[in-house]
């Protein structure tokens, strides 16, 4: 899997015994069978359907899902369905339709995805080394986020599968420019987007690095921009029935209607959090009745058209953005930032989640440490307790995956650019929005930079080892 590459860590596998024998032998298969156990465990150990339906988007999509698994049903669903991409709706309809309410067969089939994603991204970090293939692997296998978004009705799964799969064509397709490893990142970047449009902002980046990347290799120009193509035919063909029916339809050339949405509702309360202090929930009332009095403005013809509906709340966002200062901006996507790097996903496990607990976007407070004093020590509880075990055990694997990026950048200094890309891509699209789930994107990337320093701690102690070993022989002779 190194194909002759320089690696930083893991270059030499430390002494193979028994069961690590085995799984050094077959790293992807040991990762996928360990993902998998894990995954199926918390599966069984969650009680009644309402488990799968801890996040809050769950109720929506299983809808929707219903919907089209009814024949009568399928078409006025998919035709109404603008503020969903339908791939992961589709997925659901075929567990209903065959298997009926089974909410708990959907985590099941989640869960055989999720160790697939797992074993994606030993692929990815083997591209490294070997060693840190399967360290990346293994810390993927138990990585609580992963596992507690898995057994939840939500697209996070589906989504983290193909985007990892395009990672690592892409990466592939970083060493050794070919036409096939185009066309399957495309293509698996087109299904990922076909489940979540944020991702597309990434995909268009990528268009013109596909393109350099090729000359860079001496492909020629001509081969260079047949990879651009199948990299856009890929990318393009699972989002066109999309794009088609919104455009037929609805005469709009976006993928959902959920912009206008997200920015009125979401980054405008936050941000104005940021600047003046004043409580998100009153932010959102104060916004809801202004939209209600810029409908009652209008023609009553754009009620009817879900994208004119989302253009009014991006005009009216953007608007309120306008009268806020730059520095608002940056404080909000510094702590969003912070929270979405730092939050533990514990908290968003069915079990935890049903402990009492306050809003952490309710909560008063100018700035993220007053809101987190707030909504820590106020009215504390398990809920703050689990928080804060939570946050502490996240501290190291923050440094691993600090001290990874670095040892990263001082050999693959490519890499390690297009690493901090990634990661940086969705913490800007993510901005104070701030959730765990918010997190997955990142994970492939942020789990294989916290292998690197571990696995290079497992190779200096496979080589004392097996210095330890030579010496005791040549004592012993």
């Amino acid at each position: 899997m190194n194909n002759g590459a320089a690696v930083p860590a893991g270059a030499v596998l430390p002494p193979a015994k028994g069961l690590w024998r085995r799984a050094v032998a077959h790293p992807l298969t040991t990762v996928f069978v360990l993902a998998l156990l894990v995954r199926l465990i918390n599966v069984a150990m969650l009680r009644g359907n309402d488990s799968f339906f801890a996040e809050p988007d769950t109720l929506v999509y299983w809808r929707l899902g219903g919907g089209l698994a009814k024949a009568d049903t399928f078409w006025p669903t998919l035709m109404s369905m603008t503020d969903r991409m339908p791939l992961f709706p589709l997925l659901l309809a075929g567990v209903q339709a065959t298997l009926g309410e089974a909410p708990r067969a959907v985590a099941i089939i989640q869960a055989i995805i999720d160790a697939g994603t797992c074993t994606l991204i030993a692929a990815l970090g083997a591209m490294v080394s070997r060693l840190v293939g399967l360290v990346a692997g293994v810390l993927a296998a138990f990585a609580v986020t992963l596992i507690v978004f898995s057994s939840q009705i939500v697209t996070e799964t589906l989504f983290l599968f193909f985007f990892t799969l395009m990672l690592v064509a892409g990466s592939h397709f970083l060493r050794r420019p070919a036409s096939g490893l185009a066309l399957l990142a495309g293509l698996a970047g087109g299904l990922s987007l076909a489940i979540r449009p944020a991702v597309g902002g990434l995909l268009l980046v990528a268009i013109p690095l596909v393109f350099v990347i090729a000359l860079l290799a001496r492909r020629g120009v001509a081969r260079a921009l047949a990879a651009v193509a199948l990299f856009a035919i890929g990318a393009v063909a699972p989002i066109s029935p999309a794009l088609v029916r919104n455009a037929a339809h609805h005469g709009a050339f976006s993928l959902t209607s959920q912009t206008g949405e997200h920015l009125l509702f979401w980054i405008v309360p936050l941000v104005t959090e940021r600047f003046d202090g004043t409580p998100y929930q009153k932010s959102v009332d104060r916004l809801q009745a202004r939209y209600q009095q810029r409908m009652a403005e209008r023609a009553s013809t754009a009620a009817n058209n879900p994208f004119e509906l989302a253009a009014i709340k991006s005009q009216i966002a953007w608007e309120e953005l306008a009268r806020l200062p730059p520095g608002a901006f940056a404080k909000a996507w510094l702590e969003g930032t912070v929270v979405n790097l730092g939050s533990p996903a514990l908290l968003d496990d069915p079990r935890v989640r049903a402990l009492p607990k306050p809003s952490f976007y309710n909560t008063p407070g100018a700035g993220l440490w007053e809101k987190a004093r707030r909504y820590l020590f106020d009215d504390p509880g398990r809920f703050q307790f689990l928080l804060v075990a939570g946050l502490l055990a996240m501290l190291p694997f923050l440094l691993l995956e600090a001290v990874g990026f670095v040892l990263l950048a001082r050999t693959m200094p490519w890499a390690a650019f297009f690493a901090f890309g990634v990661v940086a891509y969705f913490l800007l699209v993510n901005g104070p929005v701030a959730s765990p789930k918010y997190r997955l994107p990142m994970e492939p990337v942020l789990i294989v930079l916290a292998a690197i320093p571990l696995a290079r701690l497992i190779d200096c102690y496979g080589q004392r080892s097996r210095s330890t070993a030579a010496s005791a022989k040549v004592s012993s002779m």
